[in-house]
């Protein structure tokens, strides 16, 4: 067995390993393909060396950089702690009836919980490696020789593994308690409770400290890395693997839908939109779902905010700068409309693919619009924005947000997901955001508040962005369905 040895438990820890480890690059590279999937890696290393150095340049402390960069940590760390979780529900009602190597517990001899533990211990292993260390190497630029860079990206690259990895533990956790019973509403209440008594109290800085290892030193570093194994591990052994998602009744909600929506506005696409709402209504987490990703990208951003105000004494002009933000919530809402549909799903109807494209993008004007509006409310009266940039924010946010949905979707069609792990789709996507976005975030930074020719050109600017959008989804339809015709 070379090395690998089986009992009455089933195979060996490290065999067990070793076989998620290969089946995790086989689904990235065949999904992806290998290539582009093997240069992804590259891109981020690119990205992150390249934003640390034009952040640099602009004045841009090296500590407000290191905090950035753990916050992108901790928020893919949360993202990705739910994978362990996804076999039974989600990624049923994306694929179908599946036999997943995760689900192999039902049919050989395993151990649910152990089988589980292994499988986080291989992501948070994996992506340490693709997607950690790239993001490490940007420390290199930061040190002051040549000669201490390789032991300034090894430092880097822990202290963002551990913060990635309590953020896997944090979800895991949030995930436990949720099969023992306890309602979704509740918990999103003990995490507000929480987080407001640590703002009122002062002690919210201290605490986000603690995810910074590197600025804690070894004894932090230790602290973070013990807390995270104790939270796993207490985690794991409080789920309940035989959780299922009480049975509901399902009432003809489809023509109440489909009466309640505008025909007149919509056209006789409404029944693709109504299709596309009640898949999301009826998904896991339902209609919450792109208000807390939004919720989510608010939070982590007004954080970041507020240390860099701390650290370097500026703060941006809050419309400006969350509107052009926020906007990046169209991927995500997107993403969740599609996330159970195909193409191939519609060529059993007769309509044509332009007409499934364009009732999609009446579903993302009818969810994304009160996604964003919420967040940016809550960002621009929390911070005290002036009037001219609470407006010209509202514009940015509107244009930005059906640029970067237009963007997607012309570049990645129904498979929003597939071009995080595809070097020259994401490489596309990041420059197409890049060229909207990070004016704005410097313009919004120097000009604080925007004067009123800074305000005209943003808002210019943004209804030009938005027009774009509106282009590329509208051609999106044609190029996919040429694509479909091709293959």
């Amino acid at each position: 067995m070379s090395g690998a040895t089986t009992d009455r438990s089933g195979p060996s820890t490290r065999r067990l390993l070793g076989v998620l480890f290969r089946e995790e690059w086989r689904l990235h590279t065949q999904l992806f393909g290998g290539w582009r999937f093997a240069l992804f890696p590259g891109v981020i290393a690119v990205l992150a060396v390249g934003a640390t150095v034009a952040l640099r340049e602009t004045g841009t402390a090296d500590g407000t950089i290191l905090t950035g960069l753990h916050v992108l940590a901790l928020g893919f760390g949360l993202y990705s702690g739910t994978a362990g979780f996804a076999g039974s529900d989600m990624l049923e009602n994306v694929f179908g009836e599946l036999s997943l190597l995760l689900s192999s517990s039902t049919t050989l001899p395993l151990s649910r919980r152990r089988l589980l533990g292994v499988f986080l211990l291989k992501d948070a292993l994996f992506y340490a490696v693709a997607f950690v260390l790239p993001m490490a190497l940007s420390n290199a630029v930061l040190a002051d020789r040549l000669a201490a860079a390789p032991a300034a990206v090894g430092a880097l690259w822990l202290s963002l593994s551990l913060t990635f990895a309590a953020g896997m533990a944090l979800t895991v956790a949030l995930i436990a308690v949720r099969t023992r019973g306890v309602p979704t509403w509740a918990i999103t209440a003990a995490i507000v409770v929480v987080a407001g008594a640590a703002w009122l109290t002062g002690i919210g800085g201290a605490v986000w400290k603690a995810f910074v290892p590197i600025d804690g030193g070894l004894a932090g570093a230790i602290g973070l890395a013990v807390g995270t194994g104790v939270v796993g591990a207490a985690s794991l052994a409080l789920y309940d693997p035989t959780y299922g998602r009480p049975s509901r009744t399902a009432s003809d909600r489809f023509a109440r839908l489909s009466d309640a929506l505008p025909v007149e506005a919509i056209g006789a696409d409404s029944a693709l939109v109504s299709k596309t709402l009640l898949d999301l209504a009826r998904s896991s987490g339902g209609v919450a779902k792109p208000f807390v990703s939004a919720a989510i990208l608010l939070a982590l951003v007004a954080a970041l905010v507020g240390v860099v105000d701390s650290i370097t004494g500026i703060a941006p002009a809050p419309g400006v700068f969350f509107g052009g933000v926020l906007g990046l919530t169209a991927f995500t809402t997107y993403n969740w409309l599609t996330q159970f549909d195909s193409l191939e799903a519609y060529l059993a109807y007769p309509v044509s693919i332009d007409d499934v494209f364009r009732a999609k993008r009446v579903a993302f004007v009818l969810v994304g619009a009160p996604t964003v509006a919420v967040p940016y409310l809550t960002a621009v009266l929390w911070f005290e924005a002036t009037l001219v940039d609470a407006v010209v924010g509202a514009i940015l946010l509107a244009g930005y947000a059906l640029y970067y949905y237009g963007l997607t979707v012309y570049i990645a069609g129904f498979d929003p997901n597939e071009f995080l792990f595809d070097a020259v789709r994401f490489s596309l996507f990041t420059l197409g955001v890049g060229v909207a976005l990070v004016p704005t975030l410097v313009a919004g930074f120097v000009v604080v508040p925007p004067t009123g020719a800074v305000a005209m050109a943003l808002g210019v600017g943004g209804v030009g962005f938005g027009v774009v959008g509106l282009v590329l989804s509208s051609r999106a339809g044609s190029r996919w369905e040429q694509r479909s015709r091709n293959e």
